[in-house]
């Protein structure tokens, strides 16, 4: 993907730089999970935090017209491309900001959430194999555990959810019971894990 610099997501083409992940089709979950939940045409409003290439904020914009979706990264190469993307994709629609997790939103609430956060930990030998080692490290590692960022979004989320409203997180694939713990010590209902096809 760097070499040609785009990538595939969704139904979208996206153009993708050395700022961002390159986006996978098993964050595609993600995108599928928040489609199912909404009642149909509903006008909700849509946080995607972390977007990078934008490619979750996108693919929701591409499917649901009506949602009012925002993006936010604290990379300000990440939000420049996400605007980019959008222009590309024909979704002007969608607001894209720099933000360090929720700082630029004060006073804002949503119906859904949206988040790939950075969760690998900072030991773990996979951050030196296979495409990732040309990846920004920010964009993949988060402490010790790799679930301080996760831990972050959970503190406060609450304070910009609507009542009633999901937080959807992708997370890595031995952290399902811990990240199903962690929601439900922050007070979330209906809590629950989904495998993606890897």
């Amino acid at each position: 993907a760097h070499l040609l610099g785009r990538q595939g997501f969704w139904t979208l083409d996206l153009h993708v730089n050395s700022d961002t992940l390159i986006p996978r089709p098993e964050t595609e979950l993600l995108v599928e999970t928040a489609l199912e939940l909404d009642a149909a045409g509903s006008d909700w409003r849509v946080l995607d935090l972390g977007t990078g290439t934008g490619a979750i904020a996108l693919a929701l914009a591409s499917e649901r017209p009506r949602w009012q979706v925002t993006g936010v990264d604290r990379i300000h190469g990440a939000v420049q491309l996400a605007q980019y993307n959008a222009r590309a994709c024909h979704l002007e629609g969608v607001r894209f900001l720099h933000s360090d997790w929720f700082a630029a939103l004060a006073g804002e609430r949503f119906n859904l959430i949206v988040s790939n956060p950075p969760y690998i930990a900072q030991e773990d030998p996979h951050l030196s194999q296979g495409d990732v080692q040309f990846e920004p490290a920010s964009a993949l590692v988060s402490g010790v555990d790799g679930l301080d960022d996760i831990r972050r979004i959970l503190v406060d989320s609450g304070a910009h959810l609507h009542e009633q409203g999901w937080l959807l997180l992708e997370h890595g694939w031995q952290q399902a019971a811990a990240v199903r713990e962690l929601m439900q010590h922050a007070g979330f209902r209906q809590v629950r894990s989904a495998r993606d096809l890897a």
